[in-house]
């Protein structure tokens, strides 16, 4: 007889009763009730008896101590120990426990591995705007009990969804998260998160009205100070103008991936070919930075998102142009092209994401003004054409070397 018994901070022990110990144990415990333990042993599970992820259980018998607590409240039928999506980096490929995830639903599609075996992919939106993508295997997707895929279809305009018990993995050098055994998927879980998530969508809703007019910035750049002080809803469908410098690139596994060009999720090889797991076969795959830009002026720093045009506005070329002078490169290291950026002062447009919170605020760099260029010739001449002679040296003499910095 197998119990599962969760503690106060989240965490949950099997207790395994065998053979004459069944009788008792059942006859003591009750579902959802407090009780203090003494006198078990912790042996070490077997993969036959693991039902969570702990490798060692309690060990319950006749001569064990087992007593009510009295006068106290009963454990929810679910808990949770959510993590974000830093926080899921942080843990890396080989975590002391397997992290929950919860997040409004973005997308959900069906897809199937090379081999024909089905599973579903689950994108998920956090509190912080951060996407998380995660792989739902056939061994969850064909227990109902553990995912109700009749919930999602058609998806309800607002859904949160709980996934529990992730588990890690690395493919291609990049940190990914799937179902494990112990995973169930709850689509609107009664619990403060899934509240708190709903009223941040719901006033996103309300602010992101198409027709509602935005405010475009005019006059004098702002003070990063002064942004950083103002409400979120002062911050809403407003466009500033800001004049600061690039202190740093933030990325957490590679600074760039390969995506698809219908629905921009990242796409993954089979040998010399692209494929997407919602488009199949890919000819073209788009480039995409992976990173976030911290700025700052004399008054502040903010960090920010920048928008793909506006980064190829920033370099100048195509992200195409940058790997191509650059092969092979280095996915988890900066090119200079990029880093050289670092230090010099832009007039930059930067408006508040609308996933963002009090708590967490985050902007995102929409256009970056770059000084213009002062017009070449309009009737170019080549050395070729033109003989150089003492006469044209005296009056064309080469332009003076000055004001330049290095």
């Amino acid at each position: 007889m197998n119990h599962i018994i969760p503690f106060p901070q989240g965490d949950a022990i099997q207790i395994l009763g065998h053979h004459t110990n069944q009788a008792y144990i059942e006859s003591v415990l009750n579902v959802l009730d407090c009780y203090t333990l003494s006198e078990y042993n912790c042996p070490e599970l077997d993969k036959h008896q693991k039902v969570l992820e702990n490798d060692f259980y309690i060990d319950v018998g006749l001569s064990s101590v087992i007593k009510p607590l009295a006068n106290t409240m009963t454990i929810p039928t679910t808990w949770f120990r959510f993590a974000s999506k830093s926080q899921l980096a942080e843990l890396g490929e080989h975590p002391p426990y397997f992290p929950d995830s919860i997040g409004m639903l973005s997308k959900i599609r069906d897809c199937t591995k090379t081999y024909g075996q089905p599973y579903v992919l689950l994108i998920l939106t956090d509190d912080s705007g951060n996407e998380i993508r995660i792989n739902i295997w056939k061994e969850c997707i064909t227990n109902p009990t553990k995912f109700n895929r009749s919930l999602l279809t058609p998806s309800p305009a607002m859904t949160v969804v709980a996934v529990t018990n992730l588990k890690p993995s690395v493919s291609a050098g990049t940190l990914r998260h799937g179902s494990s055994h112990a995973t169930h998927v709850y689509v609107n879980p009664h619990i403060p998160e899934t509240t708190s998530l709903m009223n941040l969508y719901t006033l996103e809703t309300k602010y992101s009205d198409p027709h509602r007019p935005s405010t475009r910035p005019t006059g004098m750049p702002a003070k990063l100070k002064d942004i950083k002080e103002k409400t979120r809803l002062e911050l809403l469908d407003k466009t500033f103008l800001v004049r600061a410098s690039i202190t740093d690139f933030v990325f957490q596994d590679n600074w760039y991936q390969m995506t698809c060009p219908t629905c921009r999720d990242p796409i993954f090889r089979r040998g010399p070919q692209w494929y997407c797991s919602a488009h199949s076969k890919i000819e073209k795959p788009i480039l995409a930075h992976k990173f976030n830009v911290t700025i700052n002026d004399p008054t502040g720093i903010i960090s920010t998102i920048i928008f793909d045009t506006s980064f190829r506005k920033l370099l100048g070329s195509s992200f195409e142009d940058i790997l191509s002078e650059n092969i092979p490169i280095n996915k988890k290291s900066l090119p200079e092209v990029i880093t050289q950026q670092k230090g010099n002062p832009k007039t930059m447009s930067i408006q508040l994401l609308r996933t963002s919170s009090d708590e967490n605020r985050r902007f995102i760099i929409i256009d970056i003004e770059i000084p213009q260029i002062a017009p070449q010739s309009a009737i170019p001449v080549t050395p070729s054409q033109t003989p150089i002679t003492r006469s044209t040296a005296q009056h064309n003499p080469p332009p003076p070397i000055s004001n330049i910095t290095t």
